[in-house]
Parts: C-alpha cells; structure tokens; sequence
C-alpha cells in the first residue's frame, strides 16, 4: 500500500441550524487503504461522507467550511455528478435505488454502456446498450453470488439484496477510484458479510481506498487498514490496526464503558398467559418469497423473537398482519378474527408496527422531530388533544406535546439540535431512534419491531433494549422483535423462533447455545415438531 493520499480535508466543518454537525475534520485517506469510521449516532460520520460525495442537502443548507484535496488537488466541485466523473462513488446508509427499474438499469445507472452512431441525416446519435448493461450487471451480481436474473424489477426485493445492487452500481463504474460507505453491512446476515468482505479486499487490491463506516467493530477491525474515531462531530483518536483494541475504541465512541447489563431473559414471568395473538394457517406472499404453514400463538406480555437467515421469512409476519402483504387464512386477536385490509383499524386497536426499511415506510423526512415522534400517537390514536376546543385555539395540546417531544428525545438518545429539526438533517440512527420513539408512545398492545438496533451504535443499542424491557414489564406489552441479532433477541426474548425456507424451523429457549441457534437457522436441526 501506497503513501499516496486521495482524499486531505482541512478544518473541515459543517454547521446545521447554527449548531456544528463537524467541526475542524482533519483527515487523510491513502491509495488502496481501507479507512474505517466510526462513532455513535449523530457523530458527524455520514455528514463527513455526504460533504466528499457534494451532496445536495449540503448545498441546500449553506455548504461547508474547510478544504478538501483530491489527489493532490483541492476540490472544487459542486454536484454528486461531478463527484463521480472523478471516481468517487458512495453505497448510502439508506437506499438510493429506483423501484420501478430493473437491477441491471440501476446498476449501470450511473456508468451506463453507450451505442454511438450516425442518423441518415448526419446527426450523431447515442443509444444504451441495454444488453451489454445486462450482461455486466450480470456477471457482478454472480459475482456477487445473487442467485438472481438481471432483468427482474427493484421493487419487492429483500433488503440484503437491495444493499449488494447498491454496492454493485459502484464497482460497475470502470473508473472508480474512490469509494465512500456508510453502514453497508447494517442489513446483511453472517453469510452475506462474508461475500462482502470478500468485495472489498477484492477492490482494495485494485487500489480503490475505501471509507468504510461501521457499528460492527468486529467488521471494522477486521478489514482497515486504520480507523478515526468521532464524537460530537470531531475526531477523537485515531488508530493504525497494529493499535486496534475494541474496547477502547467503543469507550472512545461514547466517551465512557458501556454497561451491559441487562438480564438474558426477564425473571418471573408468568408463562400461564391467555393467547393474545394467533396465526392459523397463515401463508404470506412476500414478493418471490412464499411464507407457509404459519401455526403460532403468541401470549399476553411476552416478548418473542423471530430471526432467521435474509430472505427466509422473518419480518413477514409483522407486514403481514399491517396488511402490506397478501395473506391468506386467519389472524386471530383477542378471539376475534383481525381485519388486516384496515390497517388504520389494525392501529386504533393497539396493534403497531415499526418497518426495517425506515426510509421507505418509517419517517417523514420533511417533518420536524416533533411531528414525527407524534404523528402515530396523535393522528391514529387521538392522542395530545385538548378535552375542550376553546376558541381561537388548536384541538393540540402543545404543552403536553412539547414535555413528551422533550422526555422522547432524553429517554432514547436522540441527537438533534431541537425538535423543530428535520428528520432528514439527523442521522439514519436517530431517525431509527425516533421510529421506536413514536411507537411507544402510542402504548400499544403489541409491538411488532423489526431490525430495531440497524444501524445503531453500542451505547444507543443498549437504550434502546433496555427500553423494550421497560415497557414490556410496566406496560406488559407484548413484543415481537423481528432480528437477525441472535445474541441480542437472547438478551430480553422469552422465546425465539428460527425461520427457514418461509416456515417456522424451531422455537427455542434464550437459553440454548450460539451452536444450536447456528444449526437451526440453516435448517440442520429441528426439534420444533419434537415439542409441539
């Protein structure tokens, strides 16, 4: 590895609603290097990406200070297109894809095949080749080991296949040089961080330098070549791998030991519950993924896992039973058969779903803080509304509003400059932090949550578990917690079910070791029909 840097900033610093989102960043990132990043949420790492990468939203609210050098020479553009003319390509926290395009359009979306030719009349024409685009979106994807045809459409893919098209429109592109990621791997299982992994040192031994951002410091340590650590939009300490050491870098990211200390499994539950939820025969047609055979009862104040492999069926039923997916047979709550085609109904009932795509169908991007920790508890539950309309004033109760907005954004770590700031000025972990936010605050009955630590650095992680518990014990809400973090859902789960292959493999205790839950989530042990 070369001493070359491609990318120095200096002082580099960004400012939202008056209020530092980095200040005085000064950074280097050497040819064919793999620079790691990371820091809690609301850091300034995905502000720092978005300012090498010209990002629209930068411009819109007021640039940046500082400078950036770019092999050599300081930079001096000010789009996304331009960025990428130089050989910087980015994989963005949250998709950036077209669901009405195939995968071979959008990869080569960016770096497309070109037919030039002369029209009768003279006139230079350019067209696309859509086949050679299909056959090289092809052979990267095979590559990538997608067991997937080109030409089928975006839309309706699961989302660790949506995370490596992203990754794939970015090597497609022949002149890349740089390239920038933040949370690539937030939403890929075991196997998948393998096939990742595997890219990257691919890349970094065609002399791509990499920013790769992470939560996983077992990723991180793993694949850099060195690692800036920031906190509260500075850099903190930074680290050559010869000086990695985990703790210390999370107790950098915080600024203090995280307390792991929650209970693996909650003590003295009453396990004698009535059923609150039951799913008879249910089958779930989840995009090219059948869901079948789906018998479960779920009990009153328990909170259940569900994981499995990506593409195996565990965040169905939580789409499912919100009405988003078509469903056939029945799902019975508190004896009575639920209506999912209303799920305005579904809601007003106490049943609440958080998704884990939050981008798609979790947030209101445009909306402040405020409203969006609100929307659900006041707009579906009647929630913050004053007993009495007094004239000339709002049905809100805005006192009530702003104490709860307040308490919200202590109770879950929400980093923001005040609750008037807009959603998409925050970064994804917050966001994600305000999904759950606004989900509690309606008191549900049930909480179906999927992927709720995505993205979500160590000490927010901890809140946010700690919180499920809270609620679950005072509250005695019945959770369902959709995730691929086994040994997380082992953490405050009474019972885990392995999916695979769209049915239910095995419930099984907390309490059973990482190698049985390792067999049973590749279909190699079964002992559910043993049991039941």
């Amino acid at each position: 590895m070369g001493e070359i840097d491609m990318i120095k900033t200096i002082n580099l610093s960004k400012k939202f609603s008056g209020i530092y989102a980095l200040k005085d960043i000064n950074f280097h990132l050497r040819k064919g290097e793999v620079h790691g990043i990371v820091g809690a949420n609301g850091s300034g790492k995905s502000t720092f990406l978005n300012i090498l990468f010209q990002d629209l939203n930068i411009h819109k609210t007021g640039g940046y200070e500082g400078d950036i050098i770019y092999e050599g020479t300081k930079l001096k553009i000010n789009n996304t297109r331009e960025a990428m003319e130089l050989g910087i390509g980015k994989v963005y926290q949250e998709f950036a894809l077209i669901n009405s395009m195939d995968i071979a359009s959008n990869i080569k979306i960016n770096s497309p095949n070109i037919i030039s030719t002369t029209s009768v009349l003279g006139d230079n024409l350019s067209y696309i080749n859509k086949k050679e685009n299909e056959k090289e979106a092809q052979d990267i994807i095979s590559e990538f080991r997608l067991n997937i045809d080109a030409k089928t459409y975006v839309e309706g893919l699961m989302v660790n296949t949506k995370q490596f098209i992203e990754i794939a429109r970015e090597v497609s592109n022949k002149n890349l040089k740089v390239l920038l990621l933040d949370e690539p791997t937030a939403s890929l299982n075991k196997e998948d961080v393998d096939i990742f992994i595997n890219i990257i040192e691919k890349l970094k031994k065609n002399g791509v330098s990499i920013i790769f951002i992470s939560h996983r410091l077992d990723e991180i340590t793993h694949l850099c070549d060195r690692v800036s650590v920031f906190r509260d939009g500075e850099i903190v300490a930074k680290y050559s791998k010869e000086e990695f050491d985990v703790e210390q870098i999370a107790i950098d990211m915080i600024g203090k030991k995280v307390n792991k200390a929650l209970n693996i499994h909650r003590d003295n539950k009453n396990t004698n519950q009535e059923d609150i939820l039951r799913f008879d025969n249910v089958a779930i047609l989840d995009g090219n993924h059948n869901i079948k055979d789906i018998n479960l009862s779920i009990k009153r104040g328990e909170i259940l896992g569900i994981t499995s492999l990506a593409g195996h069926g565990h965040t169905s039923l939580s789409y499912s039973i919100m009405g988003l997916l078509e469903t056939n047979g029945d799902i019975i709550y508190r004896n009575k058969k639920l209506n999912i085609k209303r799920p305005d109904k579904t809601i007003e009932q106490g049943i609440v779903m958080i998704p884990d795509e939050r981008k798609e169908r979790g947030i209101l991007l445009d909306s402040s803080v405020r409203e969006n920790i609100i929307f659900t508890s006041c707009y579906s539950k009647n929630n913050f509304l004053k007993i009495k309309r007094l004239k000339g004033l709002s049905l809100l109760d805005f006192a009530k509003i702003k104490n709860q907005v307040n308490y919200s954004i202590k109770e879950f770590n929400i980093k923001c400059s005040s609750p008037k700031q807009k959603l998409r000025e925050l970064s994804g972990g917050n966001q994600q932090k305000i999904c759950i936010a606004r989900a509690v605050l309606t008191y549900p009955d049930i909480l179906f949550i999927n992927e709720p630590t995505r993205g979500i650095d160590i000490y927010s992680k901890e809140i946010i578990l700690d919180s499920l518990l809270k609620i679950n014990k005072a509250n005695e809400t019945t959770i369902i917690l959709a995730s691929s973090e086994i040994d997380e859902l082992k953490r405050v789960c009474d019972r885990i079910i392995v999916m695979y292959e769209g049915s239910i493999f095995d419930i099984l205790s907390p309490y059973e070791s990482n190698e049985v839950f390792s067999l049973a989530i590749s279909g190699k042990r079964r002992n559910y029909n043993e049991k039941n």
